[in-house]
């Protein structure tokens, strides 16, 4: 035998000189490689429906809460900015007011319709015994059902 053809293998057992050509070995230790290659494809990834589906309801919640909460910042805006344009027309019907109340106040001359009454009418002003006050429950109106005595 020919030592630079045939290969010495280590073992636990006992020493053996290799019978085989060393090329013969090697494609063999190939071989063997391939088949155990073959043997194991590698494992295909399935997906679990059931955790693909609760992640698309969990997306689906989350995005609803999402749009819910954009919806409810863009009412709160939108009011808020309601409620200012509004305060500023109060304020510009408050000065309104005031202006024609002063308007009107100066306008009107108490003094002048006193004597334009008692003068030109010929009104006299009430005496105590002749003016009748009351308290009404009901309404702030007064309704007349018959005449008022001349006396």
């Amino acid at each position: 035998m020919d030592r630079r053809t045939e290969t010495y293998i280590y073992g636990s057992e006992a020493r053996e000189w290799e019978t085989q050509p060393l090329r013969r070995r090697e494609e063999e230790i190939r071989r063997r490689q391939r088949q155990q290659q073959r043997k194991r494809p590698a494992p295909k990834r399935k997906l679990d429906k059931v955790a693909v589906f609760f992640i698309c309801i969990t997306f689906a919640a989350a995005m609803g809460f999402g749009i819910g909460y954009l919806h409810l910042q863009f009412e709160a805006t939108y009011l808020s900015k309601n409620v200012l344009n509004l305060q500023r027309e109060v304020v510009e019907m408050e000065k309104e007011n005031s202006a024609a109340k002063m308007k009107l106040e100066n306008s009107v001359n108490l003094d002048e319709i006193y004597t334009e009454a008692t003068e030109r009418l010929g009104m006299k002003v009430a005496k105590k015994g002749r003016v009748f006050t009351y308290k009404s429950h009901k309404s702030t109106q007064i309704r007349q059902y018959g005449q008022i005595p001349a006396k």
